[in-house]
């Protein structure tokens, strides 16, 4: 069964949306975020897909994907295995944000454990330009899991 507070889960997803949507002036301070964002969990049997449309303050839309093939076209995905995801989440919870060990940042810099991917380079350079933002975004775990 999932909720809220399980990830990954569309509704686990949402509820990063609605901690967004209620932080707006942190966002604000960092400027509109305007991208489609794939976050794949890889595993042995498979990946997991979730799409998320984020524009301007916040989360136009999100989706399972069955496959890449079903993200739109300007989309950067970031993939890892659900191990290295469950741990970044897990750090978030546990200190109410990463540490810097933990951030995505520092897990895609050297595409090691994190790699991010997409159509073109445009598409990756997005990932980086609004990365503060997506982490922004991520943290909210924090709040999710205090709920």
């Amino acid at each position: 069964m999932t909720d809220a507070t399980t990830f990954p889960s569309e509704a686990w997803f949402t509820s990063l949306a609605d901690v967004m949507k209620q932080e707006r002036g942190a966002y604000e301070s960092l400027g509109s975020t305007d991208c489609t964002m794939v976050v794949q969990l890889d595993e042995a049997e498979g990946a997991d897909l979730f799409e998320l449309v984020f524009e301007s303050y916040g989360v136009e839309s999100i989706r399972c994907l069955k496959s890449i093939d079903e993200a739109a076209p300007d989309h950067f995905v970031v993939k890892a295995s659900r191990a290295v995801w469950q741990e970044m989440i897990d750090n978030i919870i546990s200190n109410g944000h990463p540490d810097l060990e933990h951030t995505l940042n520092f897990l895609t810099f050297p595409d090691d454990p994190m790699v991010v991917e997409g159509p073109d380079q445009l598409q990756i350079d997005a990932f980086f330009r609004y990365n503060q933002s997506l982490q922004l975004f991520f943290n909210g775990a924090a709040k999710v899991a205090a709920a």
